[in-house]
């Protein structure tokens, strides 16, 4: 045994704090963490089969990847963290996901409920700890649902300890849930402050596959890459060919444009045959919108303003998407309609820097937790209506009435939708983030549960401000009309 190596080695959570962890979140039902109207069967469907799929591989004693892939809203999370706390699984489970403000909201939101049930004496506090015990566990939540790049960090501190000391034992994370597995990088990028040695995909396989029988389990949005030189979801199918690793994908997967490309996924002796693992419709605020909203971003973002007209049509009056050219007014419409624990939000393109005209502020970055969390009447709320989430911060989170703010970052011109970036004192094009920052506005167009207005600026009426052009505006409100945004009238 090496001391050294003990010492240096990064903190492995032992498994009874795993297990006192548990005891906080296993008391309460985690999809409860916020209201949602996903068909029950859909969610059942795809946790049955993925949990079905882990004892086979288990049974068998092969490495696996599994990919549950879905649009925004689809209940990909909700399976991830079901399998997470599935109790067969939860002592060896760890959820990690590229989406760091979302493992902030998910752990600040289960931690919250757990302190209001024992508040409420519906459930026990932790036993056979110290004080200082508990606090230690309660402050640490986070073994169970950690960042991708902490994940990779950690892997990276194991991987110097072998070279030096020969490899530590260690079977945390057997089962290791990715949500937003699409967003992985190429070797050669910076995260972390390093340099990967390995594309993404390749070293977390890699790291898993020290660990007998592990699984990966991953959870793909699509349409939904906001960031530059993300490798996309196929980086996981090369790292499994790489690996000799066995890959469960549905053929409703398999068919997704990524997928499509290349047909030797769907015939390769490595892949099995999985169902029900595809969720095809976002059920977002069924009641009320029926899924229709992300069709509707769809057409938006490409180009069918006809088709998007028509699917705003249908939309009931109280989950019409609505436009606005005055601030003041898209937030008096907000305040209007929240309601009790509803929260409402402003969020805009963190491009989007000509907004701070209009007192936006979208390289801002207020904390997410308080922004999601805390009630109205604390200064740091979202439903105070003061500070601005991008695209960044929002990913994979949900508000129920938002205020999306739209700059000329991304506007109309005859060939249809044109990327821009702020340089110094002007607008520069900025072709090659075109389909990212279309993605960008994708997502903050699906953010809403059951309300959306549009606010887009009247630009610089006077004509000083160059950056500010009121045709640039005049056209992206044109074209939102067309696509069936009601113009606003209080």
């Amino acid at each position: 045994f090496s001391y050294q190596a003990w010492d240096q080695s990064p903190f492995q959570p032992s498994s009874t704090i795993i297990d006192a962890v548990i005891s906080l979140y296993g008391q309460h039902d985690v999809s409860a963490i916020k209201e949602h109207a996903v068909p029950q069967e859909n969610i059942d469907k795809c946790f049955h089969s993925v949990v079905a799929e882990i004892e086979a591989a288990h049974a068998a004693k092969r490495h696996e990847i599994i990919i549950v892939s879905g649009a925004p809203g689809a209940g990909k999370t909700l399976v991830g963290l079901r399998l997470a706390f599935h109790k067969p699984f939860r002592s060896d489970a760890v959820y990690v996901t590229g989406n760091t403000p979302l493992v902030k909201v998910l752990n600040g939101s289960l931690k919250r409920s757990y302190l209001g049930l024992c508040a409420n004496k519906r459930t026990k506090v932790l036993g056979g700890y110290t004080r200082g015990g508990v606090k230690f566990v309660t402050k640490n939540t986070d073994f169970k649902i950690v960042s991708a790049n902490r994940f990779l960090e950690a892997a990276r501190g194991r991987r110097g300890l072998v070279r030096e000391f020969g490899r530590p034992e260690s079977t945390d994370g057997g089962i290791l849930i990715f949500d937003e597995a699409q967003r992985t990088y190429a070797k050669g990028q910076i995260v972390n402050r390093h340099e990967l040695d390995e594309d993404e995909a390749l070293l977390i396989a890699d790291e898993m596959s020290h660990r007998s029988g592990s699984i990966l389990v991953l959870l793909m949005g699509h349409n939904q890459h906001i960031n530059t030189n993300e490798m996309g979801a196929i980086a996981w199918l090369g790292a499994a060919k790489a690996k000799g690793w066995s890959y469960a994908v549905s053929d409703e997967t398999l068919a997704l444009e990524e997928f499509s490309q290349d047909r030797e996924w769907k015939t390769c002796q490595l892949r099995v045959q999985i169902e029900h693992t595809h969720l095809s419709h976002s059920m977002r605020d069924q009641k009320t919108r029926n899924g229709e909203l992300e069709r509707w971003a769809h057409c938006v973002m490409t180009n069918q303003p006809g088709e998007a007209a028509q699917i705003a049509h249908t939309l009931p009056a109280t989950s019409a998407i609505w436009i606005t050219r005055e601030l003041s007014a898209a937030k008096q419409w907000a305040n209007n309609r929240r309601q009790g624990e509803d929260r409402c939000g402003l969020i805009g393109s963190g491009q989007g820097f000509r907004l701070r005209a209009d007192g936006i502020f979208v390289g801002e970055k207020p904390e997410i937790v308080p922004w999601m969390l805390e009630p109205s009447g604390d200064v740091r709320s979202s439903n105070m209506l003061e500070q601005t989430q991008n695209q960044y911060q929002i990913q994979g989170l949900e508000i129920d009435y938002a205020i999306v703010c739209w700059d000329a970052d991304l506007r109309r011109e005859a060939s249809g939708w044109s990327c821009y970036k702020l340089n110094g004192a002007g607008w520069t094009a900025a072709c090659k983030e075109h389909e990212t920052r279309c993605n960008s506005y994708r997502v903050l167009l699906t953010r809403s549960r059951k309300g959306m207005v549009l606010f887009v600026p009247t630009g610089d009426l006077a004509g000083e401000d160059k950056t500010r052009d009121p045709e640039f505006y005049n056209g992206i409100a044109d074209y939102l009309v067309q696509c069936g945004a009601r113009v606003l009238q209080l």
